[in-house]
């Protein structure tokens, strides 16, 4: 697997493809509701869910 992103990269990257308000804002709630699940389900990887749901 490679390299994991920092969320700083990742929202960076998140950019560089969507432009659109509506796609970067939906990427930041849905990164949120990961997070919140993850700290239920699996808090040692609460990080990767976010990133995962924001990209």
């Amino acid at each position: 697997m490679g390299k994991i992103p920092t969320m700083q990269e990742a929202r960076e990257l998140l950019k560089e493809y969507n432009q659109d308000e509506f796609h970067l804002k939906h990427a930041e709630i849905v990164s949120g509701v990961m997070g919140y699940f993850a700290r239920q389900y699996d808090p040692e990887h609460v990080e990767f869910w976010k990133l995962a749901g924001l990209l």
